[in-house]
């Protein structure tokens, strides 16, 4: 998650609206003013004490926001200014501004100053409008261990202080600005790749992975230069946050890394590759927000998703990444790519996140791979340190390649709709030695330019791809085949970003967590045991209380407030039937009751278990969960929910609640993940030949 401020509108306003590029450490053009930031700590009350000096020219009209601090005193060249103005003060320099403040900082969800650490990433100094450079001076105990952004860091001790100069020669928005974390309890490893300093600090107790943490960037860090030219800074620095946030954050020159991130060993919850890639994406070239926030989609494809085409297994990510999307992105929640600036919640994250990668994926199926990389290192190339839009993306591409793609950009960057694709009306038939396959290719809505790949299997077990180009609402295609076809699949390995089929949907607890209707069924002398999930699942009129996450990562603003139980973009306030069924077991449930509506089965021996799937194989551990597609009702799933006791349900209550799972299957043992499967729905549209479409 790049480490994207919410003051859009207000502080960023348009006081500096000009285009910084630098080369290396010196600027080309406009040198940007610069924000020189001098700060210290009172720890046993959780307070900073700073001074922030501002070079601003005379005349200049300025925004200068404070959040929770108390601003002392605020002068502008040799005029002082009342520093008790309304929030956000508004000012007419008369030269540099001298800003004196305090401020308490103790929040446990975001900032914190305290005894052992220090995290700060919101609003801990006053945000003037503009870009700047910034320059950090900060002083605190000697045994503390300090990261900001920064090619070039000093630190000097005094009477038992240490004092940190940081300097970073790049311009920075106003909401991006900076940050400062610090800690007495890391474990640190250094080391170089090529000629970049990497510094990885973890708590002591993770002392143990900071060599394979250093192994595992330099390994990042050479496969991202490999395709989009050389890091575009001087040093690399990894951090574990001292504070148990839910996600993690890249900033220029360094990553701070949550505690599950270090700790996981869920493939899915390492965000350091990620993370990494936002040095190119987001911190070496920034994001025009007003056009849509383009780097998360960027990053990700470059980490996560060709981690995984290199493990064979990318269709698999985009299969999931369809299935989210479509599971949380409803009518009500969708925007363009275009407008997308943050994840503020699940259905933006999907946006910003899975639409946003696949399209790239799109452009790179569309213009091959011998131009999409030498496009993407020229377009990281071009407007490194500079401000750019998916229009300089959609520019690098037709110079880079002499085509035109305002098409796809429109349709794809601009529109929020999705492609439903189906086959229809397919026949094969013997002609002479031959086979003659016909069907027809059908889209809804009718609007885009697509070509999909269509996969036909033989009956001696040899296949064959072919791309079908359609624009219209439905197109007929004829194929005289030298082998009997026993099977065709369309976009089996989810190269168009589309609406899944009920067959393709996967089964897993995000599916249960999104439908509309759920019912739940608790087994006869079950409910103690599940108590702390059945009143998860019915508070404050949610459908399920886990369909909520830990809002968190974007900084500088209240514009949002944070929400641990997000309701559904589908959910209204006080719309009859959101709360769900909850029932003990009875002799005999309705079939009504079971039909149309996804259900949550508390207890392994419920006796709806045996009566829907006959024998099912359930995990082992402490706390198990389970879901199935359920039988009788297209769409839905059946989730199987058993425990040893309610200790052990308890325990993996901050699992399931606050960190959204991603599995089909699961088992917990004291609140500990020991085991997961994830299940695959029907890979692609697939259409077996049957009797009556032979007509051989």
């Amino acid at each position: 998650m790049r480490n994207i401020g919410r003051r859009m509108a207000g502080i960023a306003a348009t006081l500096f609206a000009i285009t910084f590029a630098i080369s290396g450490t010196a600027f080309a053009g406009e040198i940007p003013p610069t924000y020189d930031l001098k700060v210290a700590f009172d720890m046993p009350n959780s307070k900073i004490i700073g001074t922030a000096t501002i070079d601003t020219p005379q005349g200049a009209e300025l925004s200068i926001s404070r959040g929770d601090l108390q601003i002392r005193s605020l002068t502008t060249g040799s005029i002082k200014l009342d520093p008790n103005q309304p929030d956000p003060i508004e000012i007419l320099t008369d030269g540099p501004i001298r800003i004196d403040f305090e401020g308490v900082v103790h929040s446990k969800d975001s900032d914190n100053v305290s005894e052992d650490a220090i995290v700060l990433t919101d609003v801990w100094y006053p945000v003037v409008g503009g870009i700047y450079r910034y320059r950090l001076t900060v002083t605190l105990p000697q045994d503390f261990a300090a990261v900001s952004e920064a090619d070039k860091v000093q630190r000097t001790e005094s009477g038992g202080q240490a004092t940190y100069s940081f300097d970073l020669p790049y311009p920075q928005r106003d909401w991006d600005g900076i940050t400062f974390v610090a800690s007495r309890q890391w474990a640190s490893l250094t080391g170089k790749y090529k000629d970049i300093d990497l510094t990885v600090y973890l708590h002591h107790r993770n002392a143990q992975r900071l060599d394979k943490m250093l192994r595992d960037a330099q390994r990042y860090l050479e496969q991202l230069e490999g395709l989009l030219g050389p890091y575009p800074f001087q040093r690399l620095v990894i951090v574990e946050n001292p504070l148990p946030f839910n996600y993690s954050l890249s900033m220029p020159t360094y990553v701070l890394l949550s505690q599950r991130s270090v700790t996981s060993l869920a493939p899915e919850d390492n965000a350091l590759n990620h993370e990494i890639a936002h040095e190119w994406f987001g911190n070496g070239v920034l994001a025009d927000y007003e056009g849509g926030n383009w780097a998360e989609g960027l990053a990700s494809y470059f980490s996560d998703h060709l981690e995984n085409e290199r493990q064979g297994r990318a269709w698999e990510r985009r299969q999931r990444m369809m299935n989210a999307y479509q599971n949380s992105v409803t009518d009500s929640a969708v925007l363009p790519l275009s407008e997308f600036t943050s994840s503020d919640d699940r259905a933006s994250r999907f946006i910003g996140y899975a639409k946003s990668a696949n399209v790239i994926h799109m452009l790179r199926r569309l213009v091959g791979d011998d131009e999409f990389f030498p496009a993407m290192r020229r377009f990281v190339t071009e407007n490194l340190f500079r401000i750019a839009s998916w229009t300089d993306i959609r520019d690098t591409f037709e110079r880079s390649t002499g085509r035109e793609f305002g098409w796809f950009f429109d349709q794809w960057v601009g529109e929020t709709v999705l492609p439903e694709l189906a086959l229809d009306q397919v026949a094969v038939a013997a002609a002479g030695d031959k086979y003659d396959l016909r069907f027809a290719l059908t889209q809804k809505p009718s609007m885009f330019l697509l070509d999909v790949p269509l996969t036909v299997y033989f009956q001696q077990g040899r296949s064959k791809t072919m791309m079908l180009p359609i624009s219209d609402d439905r197109q007929e295609f004829h194929y005289l085949l030298d082998e009997k076809p026993v099977r065709i699949v369309l976009d089996e390995n989810y190269d168009v970003f589309r609406r899944l089929t009920p067959a393709e949907m996967l089964p897993n607890i995000d599916t249960l967590l999104t439908r509309q209707r759920v019912t739940m069924f608790v087994s006869s002398g079950e409910e103690v045991k599940f108590r702390s999930l059945i009143d998860t699942f019915k508070r404050d009129g949610l459908p399920i209380a886990m369909y909520g996450w830990d809002r968190g990562g974007a900084r500088k603003s209240s514009q949002v407030p944070g929400t641990r139980f997000r309701r559904p973009p589908w959910a209204q306030t006080g719309t009859p039937g959101v709360l769900p069924l909850v029932r003990a077991e009875s002799a005999a449930v309705p079939a009504a009751d079971i039909n149309d509506s996804s259900l949550i089965l508390l207890g392994a021996d419920h006796p709806l278990i045996a009566r829907l799937f006959g024998r099912v194989e359930l995990p082992r551990g402490g706390f198990t969960v389970t879901v199935l597609k359920h039988p009788r009702s297209q769409g839905d799933v059946v989730a199987i929910f058993s425990a040893s006791s309610k200790v052990q349900v308890d325990a993996a209550y901050d699992e399931l609640v606050n960190h959204p799972p991603r599995y089909s299957a699961a088992a917990f043992d004291a609140g500990e993940l020991i085991w997961s499967e994830p299940r695959q729905g029907q890979r692609g549209i697939s259409h077996e030949m049957s009797i009556k479409d032979r007509l051989d």
